[in-house]
């Protein structure tokens, strides 16, 4: 058998990956140090991708061709809506905003320029590729909860970030990924799969910035 499609996935974006594990935000976070202004920031911009991303997934969906990966595909976007929601909303509201803040945030540039790439990919691109420019969300996320879960900060809303990425519960979203993508990355022809990682590397980049805006605050210049 030849490497899991995966392990060339993140083969090909492991410096991106690595500077997202020492970015400042997150060992910040893990220490219990992280201003509450850049947490926030960070949980209104995920709030807003997060409507965007249930889209592609419902995208994915579509494009499935058996009735499992429909179903897993309509799973995780209703868990998107619905758990993730409520935790966004449950986070900002215990550092003292309303509900309603997560509404009236503005898209930053990061956040609207990664969710048209994704929307781009779920228009135009192949099963594969949806799978490929998606999973970084996963997988770099289930990778930071459990690069920190040996991290106790004393600020309860920081430690529970990281026990909901750590969970074994969202470990089994991420493998479900993961199992797709090795499934059809083995039979996509060789200009898919180029455009698989591509669409893998961006979406890893986007996943750095994501952190990196939050950090310094980003907003449009004009």
């Amino acid at each position: 058998m030849g490497t899991p499609f995966r392990d060339v996935l993140r083969q090909a974006a492991q410096p991106i990956w690595d500077a997202i594990l020492a970015h400042p935000f997150l060992k910040e976070l893990g220490a219990g140090t992280l201003p509450h202004d850049r947490f926030l920031y960070f949980i209104r911009q995920d709030y807003l991708y997060l409507f965007e991303f249930a889209r592609v997934l419902c995208a994915g969906g579509s494009k499935a061709e058996d009735l499992d990966t429909l179903e897993m595909f309509a799973k995780h976007a209703a868990n998107t809506v619905a758990v993730e929601r409520a935790m966004h909303t449950g986070f900002i509201q215990r550092l003292g905003l309303e509900a309603d803040a997560l509404l009236d945030s503005l898209r930053t540039p990061t956040t609207q320029a990664y969710t048209r790439h994704l929307l781009a990919v779920s228009r135009e691109g192949t099963l594969g590729e949806i799978v490929a420019a998606v999973l970084p969300c996963y997988w770099i996320y289930q990778t930071v909860g459990r690069h920190l879960a040996a991290c106790q900060p004393a600020d309860p809303v920081y430690r529970d970030w990281i026990k909901a990425y750590g969970s074994e519960t969202f470990a089994d979203l991420v493998q479900q990924q993961l199992i797709l993508v090795d499934r059809l990355g083995v039979r996509a022809p060789p200009h898919e799969r180029r455009r698989m990682t591509e669409h893998f590397i961006q979406s890893s980049r986007y996943e750095y910035l994501f952190w990196d805006d939050a950090y310094n605050l980003a907003a449009w210049p004009v």
